[in-house]
């Protein structure tokens, strides 16, 4: 990366300088072009939405500005001045991090130790560990957060959203002022939701600038300060929320005009009995569950947090015992656990998949 000539710094220029910015980023692959002369910037105290289809280069971005990636051409400025982002460390050095939707932490380390993992504050002996000095660190982040959370406690045993709220506990204690959550909503739950969007409202009116990356279009209008669009490694779009909607966003983000409404029929009560659940109740504590699922039915399962709809998939597949009722699975009877009803052709997708046990 080569420094910018001295015209391209804001004060000669008479604009106030953005608190980071990237110009004509280029990234190639073998066979595919990610990125393509795009620019970004992000001021302080800004939530800016990165948009665009699978494939249209927001990941690729973010991972050029965290250092992950070194882009082929383009330029960097931090405050108006040409910078070199090379390498992780470098853009850690800036105040940049990254929280992937394949989360960095340690199942089996406290959470203190994740959050300080390889900067662990020293004792004044060599290679010991100040370790109540990072739990009261900890613990002043996570406070910050609003997060209620002994810092001793294994990340493994935490739930998706608690470790969400880790991972940028983590970032705040690299001094982070410009923060990327990638998708952070995808497994949350409505309430864990509002709650992470406290969050990172408190964070905004603190100064840290969000690159916030979303496929959910109400988030967008209910968050963002700015939107960029990206569509095949190019930057096709930017705007602020008052002056778009959201069928003028997803045809930015395809290319092509569309009818964001799909009207459909239902399908008639009369295929083939899948899954039939008569009078189930569990030890997990749901209890009278009837369910009926035909050939080419999707039937959602809806309730509030608590109500029991992971109980009740819970129950069904056999993870937790049924103590009344019957299960049925293409019209064999599931009377034992999971690798039967595996056998009998039923499979169960977990909230947090990757920490299914």
């Amino acid at each position: 990366m080569t420094a910018a000539p001295s015209s391209g710094n804001a004060a000669a220029t008479g604009r106030v300088a953005p608190l980071f910015e990237l110009r004509g980023i280029g990234k190639q692959f073998p066979g595919v072009k990610a990125l393509d002369d795009v620019s970004f910037e992000i001021q302080a105290g800004e939530i800016h939405m990165l948009l665009g289809e699978n494939g249209a280069g927001k990941s690729s971005l973010m991972k050029v500005l965290c250092g992950a990636y070194s882009a082929d051409q383009g330029e960097f400025f931090h405050h108006g001045e040409a910078v070199r982002i090379n390498s992780l460390a470098a853009a850690q050095a800036l105040g940049v991090a990254v929280i992937f939707q394949e989360f960095s932490l340690i199942p089996y380390l406290n959470i203190a130790q994740n959050i300080f993992l390889g900067r662990e504050p020293r004792e004044r002996f060599p290679g010991m560990v100040d370790r109540d000095r990072m739990h009261a660190e900890a613990r002043k982040l996570l406070d910050l957060l609003g997060q209620d959370l002994d810092t001793g406690t294994l990340v493994h045993t935490l739930g998706v959203a608690q470790q969400q709220m880790v991972e940028i506990a983590k970032a705040l204690s690299q001094n982070a002022r410009i923060l990327v959550p990638d998708e952070p909503t995808s497994a949350l739950s409505e309430r864990e939701t509002e709650r992470l969007f406290a969050v990172l409202k408190n964070l905004k009116r603190q100064g840290v600038a969000m690159i916030y990356i979303s496929h959910r279009l109400a988030e967008v209008f209910l968050l963002g300060d700015r939107i960029t669009v990206l569509r095949d490694g190019k930057k096709v779009g930017s705007m602020l929320p008052t002056e778009t909607t959201p069928d003028q966003l997803v045809s930015l983000m395809i290319g092509r005009k569309v009818d964001t409404s799909y009207a459909r029929g239902m399908n008639e009560a009369n295929g083939v009995m899948v899954l039939e659940v008569h009078d189930m109740a569990a030890e997990n504590g749901v209890a009278d569950i009837n369910i009926e699922v035909r050939v080419g039915e999707i039937v959602g399962l809806v309730g509030l947090v608590g109500a029991g709809r992971t109980e009740v998939a819970r129950a069904i597949f056999g993870v937790d015992r049924v103590t009344r009722g019957e299960i049925r699975i293409g019209g064999a009877a599931r009377t034992g656990g999971p690798d039967q009803a595996a056998l009998l052709g039923a499979a169960l997708i977990p909230e947090n998949w990757k920490g299914l046990r």
